[in-house]
């Protein structure tokens, strides 16, 4: 299958850990992910792919710093759970998880977070497609943005198993990200490149108007790095950004699209000019800040 943007690689065998290493490494990438300031105590889930039909995963309802071990539960592919200690249940996002699996063999871990600059800088309409430092492309290709879908919901999965045939890093707005990988070492490291040049992006932003790299600068850093680039249209691939992603576009009250439809803003256009008005404001308080 043709997948021009991931950093990953068909057959790329997954690590293989016992279930009692695999709930170790869960609750020490949480445990990261809250210190960091890469998500909220209380947000996002993580799992790890045991086995051809397992999968290991963070509760619901739980503080990511504080997890044990015997916290975790195991599901099936089809979402049922297979084993879970008493008062313990599924995320009600586990959908995405099973989404990311069902996409793709080689995915054999899962992170969904909510980091800070990343988030922001899609709810401002600066699209994250856009490479500004050569590092991004090596940590995982080009990151996606799907449309909008409500949380929690199957049209979750639905919109997203599609992204993730494809890339390594999906933002869902007014929502998070989610990143996968081989092992779950590898998605905490996209989720870190991830958030790091959102930062990056942001500050450049505040100071000026940066300039991306060109695109044959970024198709040949694909090369480079061991992913002949192509446009997503033409491997199968959704678009890197809905429409109406960008700065200025019309606010999303609601999703109105479902599978394999464009998400169709609804909101007036003076709400959208209040909205990039807004943006402006942030963008002009932070660069009197840095003079």
């Amino acid at each position: 299958m043709g997948n021009a943007h991931r950093a990953g690689k068909p057959g790329v065998p997954r690590e293989r850990l016992d279930e009692g290493a695999a709930r170790a490494a869960i609750c020490e990438a949480a445990r990261e992910i809250w210190q960091r300031g890469l998500g909220g105590a209380g947000d996002g889930n993580l799992s790890i792919r045991l086995d051809a039909r397992r999968v290991l995963t963070t509760p619901s309802a739980c503080h990511k710093g504080h997890l044990h071990p015997d916290d975790l539960v195991i599901v099936d592919l089809q979402g049922r759970t297979l084993e879970a200690a008493r008062g313990r249940k599924p995320s009600s996002e586990l959908v995405l998880h099973l989404a990311a699996y069902a996409a793709r063999e080689e995915i054999g871990a899962v992170i969904h977070a909510h980091p800070p600059a990343a988030v922001a800088l899609e709810l401002a309409g600066v699209p994250l497609s856009q490479i500004y430092v050569s590092e991004v492309v090596f940590a995982f290709g080009l990151p996606a943005t799907a449309p909008y879908t409500t949380p929690t919901t199957a049209e979750v999965g639905q919109v997203l198993q599609a992204y993730l045939r494809c890339y390594d890093v999906v933002l869902m707005p007014r929502h998070g990200s989610v990143t996968v990988g081989a092992t779950l070492d590898e998605a905490v490291l996209r989720l870190d490149a991830l958030e790091h040049s959102a930062k990056i992006a942001w500050m450049a932003h505040a100071i000026g108007a940066p300039r991306p790299i060109a695109p044959a600068e970024v198709a040949h850093l694909h090369r480079i790095a061991g992913r002949p680039p192509a446009e997503p249209g033409a491997v199968g691939c959704p678009p890197l950004e809905p429409a109406g992603a960008r700065r200025g576009a019309a606010v999303v009250d609601a999703p109105t699209m479902r599978s394999g439809t464009a998400l169709a803003p609804t909101a007036s256009s003076e709400a959208a000019n209040v909205e990039a008005a807004l943006v402006e404001a942030v963008l002009a308080a932070l660069r009197k800040a840095a003079e």
